[in-house]
Parts: structure tokens; C-alpha cells; sequence
């Protein structure tokens, strides 16, 4: 059982008579950062949530209205700007997530923060202005070489496009380290709901995929607008020079991992595709296939930035225990926010697909099962937070060189799968190489620090999650399965088989009642008493 293991969950801060040995001083400071994670994770989750609901709309929407064919060209066309933006990265998104925290622990005037703040989003204004002269003048060369030079009708609409996914970027990534939920995810909300209404009117004026982009174009200025103006307390007012000690290092160790790792590796699926002249229909089921993969794990979406933020202060007030301490807390909270939406859509892809997008796209649902099991093998064993705890402590070289490996042979692999299995080889060279990089990550990881205890609990949410699916697997087997009703099933058997092994403890139970007092009454049903 889960209550015989190390907890996951830590006790609250409580009263230590004739006060708290240093010890136990470490053990309580470590313990109130995942105490603010846990307290943030509720706004998080809630945007989330909202934020994808409307984001699902949106791909439903634009999925049936484009069709497999001009999805293909639509994903062919984002390679452009998402790729180029991970070119623009230089690492400022990081540099942000781990260096202000650290900062403002420094100087709490915040001058040093306000500097370091300032002079980054200079830098990257004046480098999308750059990038963005260089998509205009090689535009024509890229469509060459994936035989589609008649792409180029979508050149400034696709400059606009880099330009505010470049923008919102560091500036969402401001907020989520300020731990700033509530602005953050009213305005995500906000910006959810502006693209769906906009998206809604372009496809009624039938503007094909430049209405389906300007949507998103205009939404994102709005938001980036938003966050431009109320954070500005944050780059405005005195300032004060930092020391940038390791800032330049981590700053391209970032921009390598983040160009390699997510430009490259996630970008030269869609390239080589077309360049292997893959039907553009089996392009457009690739984009639905790993878009939806990738959403599955929508409740982690704002956990790692902030991850990043606490790990970074735990580890620089008390070190490698505690660190690895909080590591496991928050994996183990992860893995059952993440593995039980993996494990019901790889046993139900086909009944995903069909209810999400229509029976035309069915074909895909082979595909997204073995995706979703890469990826929820990826996500169960803590990608989310890998990199985050190898930059804390200062193995960011590790970091790099995994993603340099994963982005050799993920082409490697696609220039031999592709040709053979097209659109499938390409999921399964992805696969892979998800796979490999979080374990090449966790092997210098468990050197460095004891997060052995986390295993089990990942290892006992999949077995419940496993068990919990066979009334539905019976369904399907017997013909009767529909979505609504697996899903219902697996839910209800899923919470049955909680309630009755009752899998977290005393002190798992305390920390939630602190934290969130209302969840009391109901939290008796899965936590088990010490004596019991």
C-alpha cells in the first residue's frame, strides 16, 4: 500500500516544543514550498482545465472544418513560426523561471529582479524583429525544399504568428514564476474565449486557414497586451545590476535544450514528412494525433515552470535532501493528476477520436494509442520535472547532451521510418525518443540524489488505473463501448477501487486539510488511518 511508502505528501508545519532541532528546520522550510505548490496547484489546474476546455473547442472546430488535407498544410505552416520562435528562445524563459526567485531572495527590494527583468524583454523584442526579417527573406528556400512553394501566399500572416507566440512567451512565463495563478489564468481564460469567438466568425466567413491563424494572432496580442501592462512592476522603477555569474552558461545551456529538444525534435516530424512527400492527409492526422497526445497532460501544463521555481529555492535554502524530498512530492502528486487520463485514452482511442473529431478521422486512432503510451510514459516518470531538478543542480550539461542525442536519433529514425511506414513511423520514432531522453535524464538524476520512493507510487497509480479499465475493456470487447459510457465506468471504478484501498495516509490527509480546509469531509473516503 501507498501508506507503508515514503509519503509523497509531507506534513504540515507544526509546533515543535522547545523548538525545532536544525534537522527539522530543514525538513519544515522544504516542506512549505511544497505547501505553496500545493496551495497553487488548485488555481492552476482550475485555469487549466478551463483553458483547454476552450482549447479542445478550438480543435474540434478548426479539425472539422479544415479536414484531414488542409490540417496537413495548416501543421505544415505552424513548422515555420513554432520552430523559429524555439530559434528565438536564447533561454530568457529560464533565465526568468530560475534566476528571479533566486534574486529577489537576494535583494527583496526587488531592484536586481526589475533589471534582470527588464533588460530580457528588450532582448527579446529586439530579436524577433530580427527572426522575423530573416522569415521574410528565406521563406521561399524552406518551401523549396519541402516541395510546398505555394505556402508562400501565408508569408506575413506567419510572421504576425512568430511574433506573438515570441511575446507571450516570456511574458506568461513572467506571471507563472511570480506564482501569479489568478491573473495568469483569468487571462489565459480570457484569450481561450476571444480565440474561440473570433475562430467561430472567421469560419462562418470562410477564410480557410488565414481566419483560422488571424483568430489566434489577434487573441494572443490581447493577452500579451494584458500581461505587458500588469507586470509592469516588475521592469519598471529603480533597478539594480545583478551579478551574472552563471547567467550566460545556463542561459545557452537553456537555448540549446530548448531549440534542440523542442524546435528540432518536435519540428522535424512535420519537415521530413513533407520532404518524404507524405499525403497531406496522414500530415494532418500526425498534428491531431500528437496535439491531442500532448493535451492529456493539460493538468501539468503549468506545474513545471513553477516546479522550477520552488525546486530552485528549496534547494538553494537547504540542499540534495530536501531537493529530492520535494522531487518526489511532486511527482508522485503528478502522477495520479496525469496516468489515469493516459491510461483510458490508449484503451479507448478509437471511441477519442470518433466522439472529439468525427468518424473521417478514425484512422488515426491506432496512431494516438501508441503515442499516448509513449507520452504517458514519459509523463508518468517525470519529464515535466526532469530537466527543472538538473538545472537546480547545476547538470544542466546532462540536460543538453540527452537532448542532443534524443534530436539525432529522432531524425535518424524518421529518415528510416518514414520512408516505410510514413505517418506512423514518424509517432513511433517520437515515441521513442520521448522515452529515451527521460531516461537518460533520471539515471544522472538517481545519482545525484534518493528519489528512489517515488517509483512505487507511479508504479501502484498505473496498476489501479489498469484495473479500473476493465469494465470498459468488456464493452469494447463485446461491441458495447461508447465514450460517455467507458469513461463513466472507468471514473466510477477508478474512485470505488480509491476508496477502497484508501492509498494515502494520516499525514498525507493533514497537509490537504491545511492547505484546502473543505476538502475534509470527503478526503476520510481515501486516506487511511495509522492505526488502521
Amino acid at each position: 500500500m501507498l501508506s507503508n511508502l515514503p509519503p509523497f505528501f509531507c506534513n504540515p508545519v507544526t509546533h515543535c516544543p522547545g523548538g525545532c532541532r536544525p534537522a527539522r528546520l530543514r525538513e519544515v522550510l522544504a516542506l512549505s514550498s511544497f505547501q505553496k505548490f500545493i496551495a497553487n496547484i488548485g488555481w492552476t489546474a482550475l485555469g487549466k482545465t478551463g483553458v483547454q476546455v476552450f482549447l479542445f473547442a478550438i480543435s474540434i472546430l478548426l479539425t472539422r472544418y479544415l479536414g484531414k488535407e488542409r490540417l496537413g498544410d495548416y501543421a505544415t505552416l505552424l513548422v515555420i513560426p513554432v520552430f523559429i520562435r524555439f530559434l528565438n528562445s536564447f533561454g530568457l524563459e529560464t533565465l526568468i523561471n530560475k534566476k528571479l526567485p533566486e534574486l529577489n531572495i537576494i535583494d527583496p527590494s526587488g531592484a536586481q529582479g526589475k533589471y534582470l527583468v527588464g533588460r530580457l524583454l528588450i532582448l527579446r523584442f529586439l530579436t524577433t524583429i530580427v527572426f522575423c526579417s530573416l522569415i521574410y527573406h528565406f521563406l521561399s528556400y524552406y518551401l523549396d525544399f519541402i516541395h510546398n512553394q505555394w505556402l508562400m501566399e501565408f508569408r506575413w500572416v506567419l510572421i504576425l504568428y512568430f511574433v506573438v507566440i515570441s511575446v507571450d512567451s516570456i511574458l506568461s512565463t513572467l506571471f507563472m514564476t511570480l506564482l501569479r495563478f489568478k491573473t495568469l489564468v483569468k487571462t489565459e481564460i480570457f484569450g481561450a474565449l476571444l480565440n474561440l469567438f473570433l475562430l467561430m466568425l472567421f469560419i462562418s466567413l470562410d477564410y480557410g486557414i488565414s481566419g483560422v491563424l488571424y483568430a489566434y494572432i489577434f487573441s494572443a496580442s490581447v493577452t500579451s497586451v494584458i500581461y505587458l501592462v500588469l507586470a509592469r512592476d516588475q521592469y519598471s522603477g529603480p533597478t539594480k545590476k545583478p551579478e551574472w555569474d552563471d547567467m550566460g552558461h545556463l542561459a545557452w545551456v537553456s537555448y540549446g535544450i530548448t531549440f534542440l529538444g523542442f524546435g528540432l525534435l518536435t519540428q522535424s516530424d512535420v519537415l521530413l514528412l513533407n520532404y518524404f512527400k507524405v499525403g497531406r492527409a496522414d500530415i494532418g492526422l500526425y498534428h491531431l494525433v500528437t496535439g491531442l497526445g500532448g493535451a492529456m497532460a493539460f493538468l501539468l501544463a503549468g506545474v513545471a515552470p513553477m516546479a522550477l521555481s520552488l525546486f530552485s529555492e528549496t534547494y538553494a535554502k537547504e540542499g540534495t535532501k530536501s531537493l529530492a524530498n520535494l522531487y518526489c512530492q511532486i511527482v508522485g502528486f503528478a502522477s495520479y493528476l496525469t496516468i489515469p487520463v493516459y491510461v483510458f485514452c490508449v484503451l479507448n482511442s478509437s471511441h477519442v477520436i470518433n466522439f472529439i473529431y468525427g468518424s473521417s478521422f478514425l484512422e488515426g486512432a491506432g496512431a494516438l494509442g501508441v503515442y499516448a503510451t509513449f507520452a504517458g510514459i514519459q509523463t508518468a516518470l517525470g519529464i515535466n520535472f526532469t530537466v527543472s531538478s538538473l538545472y537546480v543542480i547545476r547538470r544542466q550539461g546532462v540536460a543538453l547532451r540527452s537532448t542532443v542525442e534524443g534530436s539525432i536519433l529522432n531524425i535518424g529514425l524518421n529518415l528510416m521510418l518514414i520512408p516505410a511506414f510514413g505517418m506512423m513511423g514518424a509517432i513511433i520514432a517520437t515515441g521513442v525518443v520521448m522515452v529515451y531522453m527521460v531516461l537518460r535524464q533520471l539515471k544522472t538524476i538517481t545519482a545525484e540524489m534518493e528519489i528512489a520512493p517515488v517509483f512505487p507510487v507511479i508504479g501502484q497509480c498505473l496498476l489501479y488505473c489498469l484495473i479500473a479499465s476493465i469494465p470498459c475493456l468488456i464493452l469494447s470487447w463485446l461491441n458495447l463501448g461508447h465514450l460517455t459510457i467507458n469513461l463513466f465506468l472507468y471514473l466510477t471504478a477508478l474512485v470505488a477501487l480509491l476508496i477502497w484501498v484508501k492509498p494515502f495516509n494520516d499525514e498525507q490527509r493533514r497537509l490537504l486539510i491545511n492547505v484546502h480546509p473543505r476538502l475534509d469531509p470527503w478526503s476520510k473516503l481515501f486516506f487511511r488511518s495509522s492505526g488502521s
